[in-house]
């Protein structure tokens, strides 16, 4: 008799655990997107490569702390990335014209860009690479948000 009640006392526990876990499901699809629509590339050679972070650690360069990455075709001078399934928070994007389709962001030995480049709020360096914070922004988790990014050639 009172393994019956042990049981029935943990039968509320169990539904509850159960219930909640298509929440969190239906958390994780409301997830949306961000798009990422650049313009001003000098040609259509190579790919557009975009960069998603979620903090300023490693922000713009160091690759492995990058959110998410992606790469798309250029045409009319203009390219596109989207990023899928993101969650609310604040980001920022950095973008390169991988004109030679190596990959990587080229740049020569004391780290000047040899590619063209650009950053959320349309940033512009002048001395240093800017920081997350200054490239931040804040999404809301719904729907897709859509940012232009102007891109810069030295």
């Amino acid at each position: 008799m009172r393994i019956r009640i042990r049981l029935v006392a943990f039968v509320p526990l169990l539904v509850a655990v159960a219930l909640s876990a298509p929440a969190r499901a239906a958390d994780a699809a409301k997830a949306g997107s961000i798009k990422v629509e650049v313009t001003g590339l000098r040609n259509d050679k190579g790919q557009l490569g975009c960069s998603l972070w979620s903090g300023p650690q490693g922000f713009p360069r160091d690759n492995s702390h990058k959110l998410r990455r992606a790469f798309a075709p250029i045409h009319g001078n203009c390219g596109a990335c989207v990023f899928a399934g993101i969650p609310a928070g604040d980001y920022a994007v950095s973008v390169f014209h991988d004109e030679n389709g190596n990959g990587k962001f080229d740049s020569n030995f004391i780290g000047y860009p040899l590619e063209g480049y650009g950053f959320s709020n349309n940033v512009k360096p002048q001395f240093k690479d800017p920081s997350f914070d200054e490239t931040k922004f804040h999404y809301d988790g719904i729907g897709t948000k859509r940012m232009s990014i102007q891109m810069i050639y030295r």
